[in-house]
């Protein structure tokens, strides 16, 4: 039997919280939608768990690391500083992430809608935003930057520096299907309304991009370890001289 502080302590819950974020309507039919085809494709409920839990994050990761071992070979400090500030911005963002949950305490979508199909254990925390879309988010947005802001190539290293983009334009396609698919994922398996993967996206990329903006600061600040036992361990060594 429930306690009477129980029931007011989830009537409070209920009461301080928001069912869905606008656009209220658009939200609870998309994700309607989705959740419909995900009762259809019973063959695919096996995969989508474990990417929507952990799988597409660990995906995410390895580019990631793919595209710092790019980096790793072609020895630029000044990609593998941005690298870093990718990094570091992904974290600080979910930890924004936490802040902007508690002030919207938007519910989960099984919290409110019945008898919709729920692939992963219920979780007890907020829906808006989602923290996987802002790892997702923050991911895509650090191999971007690498990508489009990476020192141009010396002239006598053309075939060397044509390499490095064609691998990072690879890695950056590959991370935003990733990205893609893991967003998706987490509005197949019943765990998010469509709305809240959007908006963790948006708060992963606009976090990193933001942190960007310190890149001169590291960039200097690279240069001075670059000689260093950390700036070695970071960096591969150049290449010897015949």
């Amino acid at each position: 039997m429930t306690s009477p502080m129980a029931t007011l302590s989830t009537s409070r819950f209920l009461f301080a919280s928001v069912k869905v974020v606008v656009p209220r309507g658009l939200n609870t039919s998309l994700f309607l939608v989705i959740n419909r085809f995900a009762r259809r494709t019973t063959w695919a409920h096996g995969f989508m768990h474990a990417y929507a839990l952990w799988l597409g994050v660990v995906l995410l990761g390895a580019v990631f690391l793919a595209a710092y071992g790019v980096i790793w070979r072609r020895r630029d400090v000044r990609a593998a500083a941005l690298m870093v500030l990718g990094g570091l911005g992904t974290v600080v963002a979910l930890g924004l992430n936490q802040i902007v949950g508690h002030a919207v305490k938007e519910l989960r979508p099984y919290d409110t809608l019945h008898h919709v199909l729920v692939l992963v254990p219920r979780a007890n925390d907020y829906s808006f935003p989602s923290d996987h879309a802002v790892v997702a988010g923050g991911l895509v947005a650090a191999v971007l930057l690498v990508t489009r802001r990476a020192p141009s190539t010396p002239p006598d290293h053309v075939a060397n520096g044509s390499r490095f983009t064609k691998s990072m334009v690879s890695l950056a396609a590959l991370d935003i299907v990733l990205a893609g698919l893991l967003c998706f994922a987490r509005v197949y398996v019943g765990a998010h309304y469509p709305g809240d993967v959007v908006a963790g996206v948006l708060l992963g990329a606009i976090v990193v991009l933001a942190i960007s903006l310190l890149r001169p600061l590291v960039y200097r600040l690279a240069g001075v370890l670059e000689p260093t036992i950390l700036g070695r361990l970071l960096l591969r060594r150049p290449a010897q001289l015949p």
